[in-house]
């Protein structure tokens, strides 16, 4: 695929636009006995980190199960919980990157697997919807990108009314970009700013 035949760019949220982590920010250092917790019990719990990010679990049903175990109050926790959620910093080269694609005519979206929190909080945070032609949350289509052979791909190329052949997938997963290539289109594997350039400019 050259460049000049680019149509779409999709950015994958976790660990490319976003690597900050929930929880992170408010619950260390003061309570740094619950962050452990939730690390080894919530987010090494794939199965239930599986259901979180299809919507079937919700972030009042995880921070419920969080206060339970751990006695930290459930409303201070939620506060604690949201407001580490604004503090999540995105990376701004690759927020610049979505808006000269966009100014050139590319259509931009964001796909990603993630929880009813990104949602409520993240996209009205930063304004996301301003920035992309489309925003789909994992959580909103009960689908996660691998389910069904990638229909939230199929979902996307959709509404944006775009063709897979001229789409490029920008994510940190090997799994969802083999996948993504599978159907059609190109990848690449995220590892930082700097490779991602380099590649761009090999297109």
């Amino acid at each position: 695929m050259r460049k000049s035949n680019l149509k779409t760019v999709l950015f994958d949220f976790d660990g490319v636009l976003c690597r900050d982590r929930f929880y992170e920010k408010t619950l260390l250092p003061d309570y740094a006995d619950v962050y452990d917790w939730i690390q080894e019990n919530i987010f090494a719990n794939h199965e239930l980190v599986g259901k979180w990010m299809r919507g079937k679990v919700s972030s009042s049903d995880i921070n419920l199960l969080i206060a339970a175990n751990t006695g930290i109050d459930y409303k201070t926790l939620v506060t604690l919980y949201k407001e580490s959620v604004r503090q999540m910093q995105l990376d701004q080269n690759l927020l610049d990157l979505a808006q000269l694609f966009r100014k050139s005519g590319v259509k931009v979206a964001i796909v990603t697997g993630n929880m009813d929190v990104f949602s409520q909080i993240t996209v009205p945070n930063y304004k996301l919807n301003e920035k992309f032609d489309l925003i789909v949350n994992s959580a909103d289509y009960k689908l996660n990108k691998d389910d069904e052979n990638g229909k939230l791909f199929d979902i996307v190329m959709e509404e944006l009314g775009a063709d897979i052949k001229n789409s490029l997938l920008i994510d940190d997963s090997a799994k969802t970009i083999n996948l993504f290539k599978r159907k059609g289109g190109q990848g690449h594997i995220y590892k930082n700013f700097e490779k991602l350039k380099i590649f761009l400019g090999e297109l």
